[in-house]
């Protein structure tokens, strides 16, 4: 199976370039496989306006519907989305055609003023049976919260997804948690973060693909693109056989 991460420069607020960009490497995915694209990948974190790129949410979802039902696709994400008055940071999976899941970001990161802006999702670290296997969602800074990928353990997670925007000055972190969660959850771990200066903040790319023994299969350092790893779940069994933990 083939998991696919998006790695971009975003415009913020700009949602129809963003789009252009996104759609644009979903096209390269092939038939079957998994895509993760980065936190708020349609307008950025364009706080001032987000109330009306919230706006843009719903069709998005179609258009994204469609890509996938067309090219058999799951993919995965976060967009901005209103609800009584309330922004959130909505982490999405769809599969095949359909929204099989849906959850606001719990662990706002308040240096960049998340919590100012948007509304925490309720801590419900859910797995989503899909066609390509067991997968749960850290988004971003949750990342940071071993609770969070051990719950999802619990769960018989197969792959962790992480949207991510995530800054340069905390590139290292990406890649030793990311990796970390891999290791201690002996899962695939597939992250989705943004390169480059968007707005103020410049972002560490490094988005990655781990294995669930701690092998980095791909890692997209600071380049634009979409990028593939070839995975085999039967690795995740092998390894939770090899090494027994108490969960």
């Amino acid at each position: 199976m083939e998991i696919y991460i998006i790695q971009a420069n975003l415009e913020l607020g700009n949602i129809q370039k963003n789009k252009e960009k996104i759609f644009s490497y979903l096209e390269k995915a092939k038939k079957g496989s998994l895509v993760v694209m980065p936190e708020m990948w349609s307008s950025g974190f364009d706080n001032e306006n987000l109330e009306e790129h919230a706006k843009a949410t719903p069709e998005i979802y179609k258009e994204l519907k469609d890509i996938s039902r067309k090219k058999h696709l799951v993919l995965a994400g976060t967009l901005p989305e209103l609800s009584k008055k309330n922004i959130y940071n909505k982490g999405y999976i769809i599969d095949n055609g359909e929204l099989i899941h849906k959850r606001a970001k719990v662990k706002l990161f308040t240096p960049t003023n998340e919590h100012k802006y948007f509304k925490a999702g309720k801590n419900s670290f859910d797995i989503t049976e899909s066609s390509v296997g067991n997968l749960g969602m850290m988004i971003c800074f949750e990342l940071r919260y071993p609770n969070i990928s051990y719950s999802l353990r619990k769960k018989d997670v197969e792959i962790i997804l992480v949207p991510a925007q995530w800054g340069k000055p905390r590139k290292k972190h990406l890649e030793i948690l990311s990796n970390a969660r891999a290791i201690e959850t002996q899962s695939f771990v597939a992250v989705s973060n943004t390169v480059g200066k968007i707005g103020d903040i410049e972002y560490a790319g490094s988005s990655a693909v781990y294995s669930p023994w701690g092998e980095c299969l791909i890692n997209a350092d600071d380049k634009e693109g979409i990028f593939k790893a070839d995975v085999d779940l039967t690795e995740v069994y092998k390894v939770r056989r090899l090494i027994k933990m108490d969960i």
